[in-house]
């Protein structure tokens, strides 16, 4: 059994390190496995990750939070493994020792869970946005929308800086530096109309 317990403990452990690794090099890792969207020129990522259901039907984080993050798994198994190796060395009864460790680690687990993740993820929720409150704001073209294609436009949500495809409601062409008012959104495609439309 402590064969087990050792591997559980040393998978826990080097997913630990690759993971601190991968996010102390690159910046993009976060505790739920998911990359940074938090980029401007990445439009596709950060709307999928800021326009989020949860403040379209306003389901409070707390409970909309999976608890099975990679964060929780990994500190489950390294304190499940971790408690099994030493008792095992201390010559616990095995069943007892099961016990206190899959019991040590459940705890460990939810304490993770329930004052980091769940914190964290509230305080992501807290910028994020919605579809409805994109609807109608100022933006400005970054790269000229040409007639029957697409352009990107900049826009500023909650102090952020955010850009994405964008497209004239009538297929026409607005030039780089115009002023337009997001009209509505398909596909992650921004449906403008220059600011100073006249109808």
């Amino acid at each position: 059994m402590e064969q087990v317990y050792t591997i559980v403990f040393w998978v826990g452990v080097i997913y630990t390190v690759v993971t601190f690794l991968l996010g102390g090099l690159l910046g993009l890792f976060h505790m739920d496995g998911h990359v940074d969207t938090h980029v401007d020129t990445n439009f596709h990522a950060s709307l999928d990750s800021h326009i989020d259901t949860h403040a379209d039907s306003g389901i409070s984080p707390t409970f909309a939070v999976f608890p099975l993050k990679p964060i929780t798994i990994v500190s489950f198994l390294t304190v499940f493994g971790g408690i099994g190796i030493i008792g095992t060395h201390s010559k616990i009864n095995p069943i007892l020792l099961f016990i206190i460790a899959f019991i040590s680690a459940l705890i460990t687990a939810f304490i993770l869970y329930r004052f980091i993740v769940i914190p964290l993820y509230k305080a992501q929720n807290t910028s994020a946005f919605s579809k409805n409150s994109v609807v109608g704001m100022k933006a400005k073209v970054i790269s000229p929308i040409l007639e029957g294609s697409f352009g990107t436009i900049s826009y500023v949500v909650n102090g952020k800086r955010y850009n994405g495809p964008a497209q004239h409601v009538g297929k026409k062409g607005i030039p780089q530096g115009e002023e337009v008012i997001i009209y509505e959104i398909k596909n992650n495609v921004f449906y403008v109309e220059p600011l100073n439309y006249e109808k």
